[in-house]
């Protein structure tokens, strides 16, 4: 049996357990508008199995400083996401 099927994170997004083994660069394919208020942008790249990356308000204003405004002009780069365990999320690490 194997065992990797079982431990698939359920979410429509990439999210932190995606990145328990490492960092992940990811190249950026499409960015379009999210469907609510607290995740407004949705960045799809390549293996994304249609999960995509859905930036917190801090790293979207980081992304506007280093990349610009239009979201359409990041297809084609790249990023590295890594899993920081000490960030806090509700006051839990």
């Amino acid at each position: 049996m194997d065992l990797r099927k079982t431990i698939i994170p359920k979410s429509d997004q990439l999210n932190a357990d995606d990145l328990i083994a490492g960092s992940r660069t990811i190249k950026i394919r499409d960015v379009k508008e999210g469907d609510s208020e607290q995740q407004p942008v949705h960045i799809y790249f390549d293996g994304d199995d249609n999960k995509p990356y859905k930036p917190c308000l801090s790293m979207r204003r980081l992304l506007v400083q280093v990349w610009g405004h239009e979201g359409k002009s990041y297809i084609g780069k790249s990023m590295t996401l890594f899993l920081d365990p000490s960030v806090k999320w509700a006051g839990v690490e």
